[in-house]
């Protein structure tokens, strides 16, 4: 097309046109307003032409279409078309919510995991040491109130059921996902410690001795003062 006289250069969001180029009218570029996105200017040059668009303040993925067309008598036309997709990224971490340090065998405990806000809002999948945990139908992922610019947060629960023969520790991981592509992820880890029948019976011997201890003292100070208030008498 480069022998040929141009005749119109047209941008298109999806089917909608948003800006023309044609040199030989007046003015030469015209721009077209459509519902949810401002087209803000656009200029030509010699071998290219841009458009400015602010796309709305909410997840989209639109296709956007540059169309160059040639004057008679051959009227040739040339099309190519990219997707773009608007995204608002999370600024922190996920955070997870309700894990103790400690856990018996057999203990259950609930655990929350909340993503940061962003736009579209997070997917979350939970996994215990590596593996995806299977989660129940109650525990589906729920979405905050929209923000300013529809920004949302999400979270979801995951009950685990500690094994009775389990021991050491359970590595706990939160995983929010942004679903675009690439997706983007980000996590965040916590390690419960499960104690063994042995382990724990040592742990309560010891803190049973520690308050034996403390005990004591306390006997032995009120003791002391009783002596004191005798000898204060005589």
């Amino acid at each position: 097309m480069d022998d040929q006289k141009l005749h119109s250069v047209k941008w298109y969001r999806d089917i909608h046109e948003i800006f023309r180029y044609n040199p030989s009218q007046k003015p030469p570029i015209r721009l077209f307003n459509i519902t949810g996105i401002m087209v803000q200017g656009g200029d030509c040059q010699k071998d290219s032409c841009m458009v400015r668009v602010m796309p709305p303040p909410i997840a989209t993925r639109a296709a956007y279409s540059c169309e160059v067309s040639t004057e008679g008598p051959k009227f040739q036309i040339a099309r190519q078309t990219k997707h773009m997709t608007v995204v608002a990224m999370p600024d922190k971490d996920p955070i997870i919510i309700g894990a103790p340090k400690l856990v018996k065998p057999g203990e259950q405990i609930l655990l929350n995991c909340t993503s940061d806000y962003s736009l579209p809002p997070s997917d979350i999948n939970w996994y215990i040491d590596n593996e995806l945990a299977k989660t129940e139908l109650w525990q589906r992922r729920e979405l905050s109130a929209p923000q300013p610019g529809g920004l949302r947060a999400s979270w979801r629960v995951l009950r685990v059921a500690v094994p009775t023969t389990a021991s050491g520790s359970l590595r706990v991981r939160c995983e929010a996902i942004l679903p675009v592509e690439p997706p983007v992820v980000r996590d965040a880890i916590t390690t419960i410690t499960v104690y063994s029948r042995t382990q724990l019976s040592k742990y309560i011997a010891n803190r049973g001795t520690y308050i034996e201890y403390k005990a004591s003292g306390l006997i032995v100070l009120i003791w002391t003062f009783r002596e004191i208030s005798k000898f204060l008498s005589l």
